[in-house]
């Protein structure tokens, strides 16, 4: 038992990805919620990049691995090679030393508003009006139409930013597609709004560490395939 004890320790310091080379290390913001992560005793247990993750990883005859790390490491972690795939991000959002699959998550930016409050009706019209938006995120079309006048009310999360919203504390704010319907299919947001202002279309995309297991072109190949049957469909079906 030694000998293999031994033998074991030193594959592992020759080759450190030898154990867990049958992984898919995804990596997760720990501050998400859902529907796009669950989260009990700091572990992902259900949401989007759950059984996202699962899925492109039995693609690929892997298992997943989840890794939750604060917004400031995320990147560090890619490029490091500590995780393989970060999911549902657009390169404008993520600069970094790694690569991008193809596009594939359906979602959109936009701009919604308490029914209580005056609309404005343009976008320009919301120069020096306090929009709701998260700490660290970049909302490319409200910095190039306001520019100084863009005046952000950041909240650490999304689901801060709706209690804010219910409370009456910001009566604007940003929020992606995806996860407004899911809110309102849930009934947790039930404040009657103005018809929603889209600021982008776009379809998320997954940074692959270029350092990692995998590479690009095997995850699209994965991705295709899981379209290909539907199955890309029916995961993100259960949360619109």
């Amino acid at each position: 038992m030694l000998a293999m004890t031994l033998r074991y320790s030193l594959l592992t310091m020759l080759f450190p990805t030898f154990v867990s080379a049958t992984e898919l290390r995804v990596l997760v913001l720990n501050g998400d919620s859902m529907p796009w992560a669950k989260l009990e005793n700091h572990q992902l247990t259900a949401g989007l990049y759950f059984d996202l993750g699962h899925a492109l990883a039995g693609q690929m005859g892997l298992q997943a691995r989840f890794i939750l790390l604060p917004r400031k490491r995320l990147v560090h972690a890619l490029e490091r090679g500590d995780a393989d795939i970060l999911c549902n991000y657009l390169p404008v959002w993520l600069p970094g030393a790694f690569d991008w699959s193809t596009s594939f998550i359906p979602n959109a930016e936009l701009l919604i508003s308490d029914k209580q409050a005056g609309k404005p009706a343009s976008l320009n019209a919301f120069a020096n009006v306090r929009i709701g938006t998260v700490l660290g995120y970049v909302y490319s079309e409200l910095d190039q139409a306001l520019g100084a006048t863009f005046v952000r009310d950041d909240a650490p999360s999304m689901r801060n930013n709706l209690l804010k919203l219910a409370a009456g504390r910001v009566q604007h704010l940003v929020i992606n597609q995806f996860e407004l319907e899911y809110q309102q299919r849930q009934g947790r947001l039930t404040t009657p709004l103005h018809p929603y202002m889209v600021l982008r279309s776009f379809k998320g995309q997954c940074a692959v560490s270029r350092s990692g297991k995998i590479t690009v072109k095997a995850l699209n190949q994965a991705i295709a395939a899981l379209q290909s049957h539907q199955v890309l469909q029916r995961i993100m079906g259960q949360y619109r």
